[in-house]
């Protein structure tokens, strides 16, 4: 766990940055130019902040209308889950997810937050009713030195298309959420490593009271295995897709805030032409209380407990007929932080057991750490921050199961209203319990975004990659750089 402890550091760092360097670097944030679209911004936020400092819950949620609450990235995936091949998430993403961390009465992402994106081109969406639809595909093309992402890939040429759809309600109250993204990777001269992803999800809210809100959730996703995970199979290419969905309640009452809810999470493995790989599909249902401290300070702390049930559709799931089947819990606590548009976030540590039914298997255990964190230095500077842990099936003989922590750090930083870079670290540490193998990936990447005109953006951008696993010819490394075109409305 010693991998963590930089990440840990920089948690820990950003909670006691000082309030006056925060404001000082606040003075940062633009030219005194008065027609400077960005300075026309900033004096448009100040004088909204004058005029309501203590926004209502209308104004509160003109505040959020940006951040698509369905596209939300909590924790980390290292900026790419270990063992599948799946985009970077957009840099937004984060911001939403920890717009949702904040106690029930808060305000959530200030809008003077920079987004990572550039202005000049900003989605003005169409009108649906009284919903507002963001259409957007980015489109590339690039050359990468190892097109099967494996110790015996080869290079080649690649294009990209990356669809982007979005759908947010303009209720003044409650709010509904659809987020769409796709994204097909085709390799010319390696046509056998062309990859596709998915992900589509629905959030909706509703705020019943001031002080109670139901939210419900429904999620899809398709990735594709990589060939040098564990769990990758010798016959083709693997296909992961994942089912889940959450009901959830909070309740504020005093100096508490609880919240309970009940989820379900469905993973389906198949293999070219839709060969099943039965052994590994399971169904994970869950249910969980979680307390928040609702005191209205900068820092509030929660605590959160879950009962698991995993049920495997086989109940006797490889060669050794081992019943899979487990029941667990997990605990967890921490804190929330809400310090405005400078520091947002939330930080939790638990533990987490699987108590599997074949005696033959050790029960998968093990620490549990996740957060989000974003913090804007100054109005063209954001830094956001994850840890994430994640616990996955197996039908590896004699292992219980595979637990994943991840962690990235990443910044944007806006040049001008045409001109934004981005950089970004991430790594996964993989182990299984009850095999001797481990796999690390190691992710960075690059990259600029200048609006050519209001609908249409030049990208470019530069990642490395690198995979190393306790298993013999498995490890492999990936450079790769694109340039393309953005198009939105």
């Amino acid at each position: 766990m010693h991998r963590f402890l930089p990440l840990l550091l920089c948690f820990a760092a950003l909670q006691t940055t000082p309030t006056a360097a925060q404001t000082a670097l606040g003075d940062l944030r633009g030219s005194s130019d008065a027609d400077s679209p960005l300075d026309a911004e900033d004096t448009t936020d100040q004088a909204a902040d004058a005029a309501d400092p203590n926004p209502t819950q209308a104004n509160v949620f003109s505040l959020r209308s940006t951040l698509n609450s369905a596209a939300a990235e909590t924790g980390s995936s290292g900026l790419g889950t270990n063992g599948r091949v799946t985009p970077v998430r957009p840099f937004s993403d984060r911001i939403a997810a920890v717009g949702r961390a904040v106690p029930l009465n808060g305000s959530g992402i200030d809008d003077s937050i920079f987004g990572g994106d550039t202005t000049f081109d900003a989605a003005d969406g169409i009108r649906l009713g009284s919903f507002t639809f963001t259409p957007q595909v980015t489109v590339t093309g690039g050359y990468t030195d190892n097109t099967a992402r494996s110790s015996s890939g080869s290079s080649g040429s690649l294009y990209r298309i990356s669809p982007d759809l979005s759908l947010t309600s303009d209720w003044s109250r409650h709010q509904f959420d659809v987020s769409l993204r796709g994204t097909y990777t085709g390799y010319p001269g390696n046509s056998d490593d062309d990859d596709a992803s998915v992900f589509a999800a629905a959030n909706l809210r509703l705020d019943i009271s001031e002080a109670t809100r139901v939210t419900t959730s429904l999620a899809y996703s398709y990735t594709r295995e990589e060939d040098g995970s564990a769990e990758s199979t010798s016959s083709g290419t693997d296909h992961n897709q994942e089912i889940s969905g959450d009901l959830s309640a909070t309740r504020a009452v005093g100096i508490i805030a609880a919240t309970a809810s009940l989820g379900v999470d469905r993973n389906i493995y198949t293999t070219d032409g839709g060969s099943s790989q039965s052994g590994r599909d399971n169904t994970l249902y869950s249910a969980s209380l979680r307390l928040d401290g609702n005191t209205d300070s900068v820092i509030s702390p929660f605590v959160e407990g879950s009962l698991l049930l995993r049920r495997y559709d086989q109940t006797c799931s490889d060669s050794l007929c081992e019943k899979r089947d487990a029941n667990g819990y997990q605990l967890r606590g921490g804190v929330t932080i809400a310090s405005g548009p400078k520091i947002t976030g939330e930080l939790g540590v638990g533990w987490r057991i699987e108590d599997i039914e074949d005696s033959r298997l050790d029960a998968l255990t093990g620490l549990v750490l996740d957060g989000s964190l974003v913090w804007s230095p100054s109005r063209l500077t954001t830094v956001t921050a994850g840890l994430g842990t994640s616990f996955s099936s197996t039908d590896i003989d004699g292992a219980s199961g595979s637990i994943i922590y991840s962690g990235d750090l990443r910044l944007a930083h806006g040049f001008s209203d045409r001109l934004v870079a981005e950089t970004g670290l991430g790594y996964s540490y993989r182990t299984y319990e009850g095999a001797d193998i481990e796999e690390n990936t190691l992710t960075g990447f690059g990259g600029v975004t200048f609006a050519l005109t209001q609908n249409v953006a030049l990208t470019a951008d530069y990642t490395h990659r690198r995979f190393d696993s306790s298993q013999d010819g498995s490890d492999y490394t990936e450079n790769a750089i694109e340039a393309g075109l953005r198009f939105r409305h």
